[in-house]
Parts: C-alpha cells; sequence; structure tokens
C-alpha cells in the first residue's frame, strides 16, 4: 500500500513540474516563454526572475517526484527479496 501511494504521489509531483516547465510565464504583460523556450525578442531583466522562480520550482517538484517514484521502487524491491528469501 506503501509503495502504491509513494508512486502515485511521485507521478503526480512530476506532471506538476512538467506542467510548471512547460506553461508560458508572464511578466508585466509580456509573455516570456517557458522555462525550456524563452520568449523571442524579450530583453533578460525583463523575464530573468520569473523564468529563474519557475524552474526552481520544476525543478523541485519533478526531483521530489523522482525520489519517491525511486524510493516505491526500491521499497518494492526489498520486499519482493523479503519474501523470496523466506520462502
Amino acid at each position: 500500500m506503501l509503495t502504491k501511494f509513494l508512486g502515485a504521489v511521485g507521478a503526480v509531483l512530476l506532471v506538476v513540474g512538467v506542467v510548471l516547465a512547460v506553461r508560458p510565464v508572464h511578466a508585466g504583460g509580456d509573455a516570456c516563454g517557458s522555462v525550456f523556450q524563452p520568449g523571442e525578442g524579450i530583453t533578460p531583466m525583463q523575464c530573468d526572475a520569473r523564468l529563474s522562480s519557475r524552474g526552481t520550482l520544476a525543478a523541485g517538484f519533478g526531483a521530489g517526484g523522482l525520489a519517491l517514484g525511486i524510493s516505491a521502487l526500491t521499497l518494492t524491491a526489498i520486499r519482493d527479496r523479503r519474501a523470496r528469501s523466506t520462502s
């Protein structure tokens, strides 16, 4: 049950990180683009802070989701190994 919960929360966090990275950022009415592809013709000073904070959030959610997913896989492997050794 714990591994399913960890896996589900990890998947949700990964999806949130991807959505935050792909969604466009706006600063002062100007479209700055997304974390992966900054907008054309925008001076760096207008959007740097917004893109940087969005990139940090996206990376944090993505890393958290990945860590939870790896934890779920690790717990599953440990449980399977224990079940095989006791039978």
